[in-house]
């Protein structure tokens, strides 16, 4: 791993399984963090984990987009379900490299009884100093979701625009001034309805607080960042266009709030992954 944050690093993991019926076979887990990829056109990413989930088992949420928690308060209504937004620039090709920054905020997202509920508080506590201890900024919110509003203005527009982009990274993205307006106008959308569906401000993490500062904040990152729909887009794998973009522009419909640029982007990006099978 080469990291502009924590130096080049070897990482040899303490044990790997194939399969999750292998890592349920092994041992009973106190914790399950789930990084896969959010695609619930092609899978549920719930089942995939159930057999490695017991009943004091807290679920961790790693994933990106809005709308990802639901099938694991669905399947898994009495577990403790955080939901957890990771601000991180990774890219992995040979290797995997990260930039100058990592923070993670958590949310127990599901309502649960007190006496659980103060379990899991303390069960949340003790693995967010864990991050902390190993050099990563940890906290934990009440309600998560501006949060997860606050990082989709990022990952909702420079995800769909860069695979449009054909390759660019997302501070060449906002150099280019048409593209800069694109992407400020999309971040608008994104600002717009996010406030509508919490109904609250959002945080304003890295003095993010309208699209204008979120693309200054771009400009600023001194090493590349190239977006994670980006490098499937470029390896011809599925896109995470369903929680990035379609569940949004769900909850824009529901909502009243006119989302275009939002809408042309799903478009697009769908006949951009539907070209791979041709």
């Amino acid at each position: 791993m080469q990291s502009a944050q924590f130096g080049n690093q070897i990482y040899r993991p303490y044990r790997v399984f194939q399969t999750i019926e292998e890592a349920a076979q092994d041992a009973s887990y106190d914790y399950v963090i789930v990084a896969l990829k959010a695609l619930p056109n092609l899978y549920d990413s719930a089942e995939r984990i159930s057999q490695a989930v017991n009943p004091q088992t807290m679920i961790m949420v790693f994933q990106n987009g809005i709308g990802i928690e639901e099938p694991f308060v669905k399947r898994f209504p009495n577990n403790p379900l955080v939901s957890t937004v990771s601000f991180v620039s990774v890219k992995q090709t040979e290797h995997v490299k990260h930039g100058g920054f990592s923070m993670l905020a958590f949310g127990i997202h599901n309502k649960l009884e007190r006496a659980s509920l103060l379990k899991a508080n303390d069960k949340l506590e003790f693995i967010s100093q864990v991050f902390i201890d190993q050099g990563v900024s940890s906290i934990i919110e009440q309600d998560i979701q501006p949060y997860r509003w606050q990082k989709h203005i990022l990952n909702g527009s420079t995800n769909p625009v860069s695979v449009i982009c054909g390759g660019a990274s997302c501070q060449e993205m906002v150099k280019n001034d048409y593209c800069r307006k694109l992407l400020e106008e999309t971040m608008q959308e994104i600002f717009v309805l996010g406030k509508k569906v919490t109904g609250k401000a959002f945080p304003g993490t890295d003095g993010i607080v309208d699209p204008q500062s979120a693309t200054d904040y771009i400009k600023s990152i001194p090493v590349p960042v190239y977006t994670s729909m980006l490098v499937d887009s470029q390896n011809k794998r599925p896109m995470e266009r369903d929680i990035i973009l379609k569940n949004p522009i769900m909850l824009a419909d529901k909502y009243g709030v006119d989302v275009p640029h939002m809408k042309a982007l799903y478009a697009m990006v769908t006949m951009i992954e539907e070209s791979y099978s041709k």
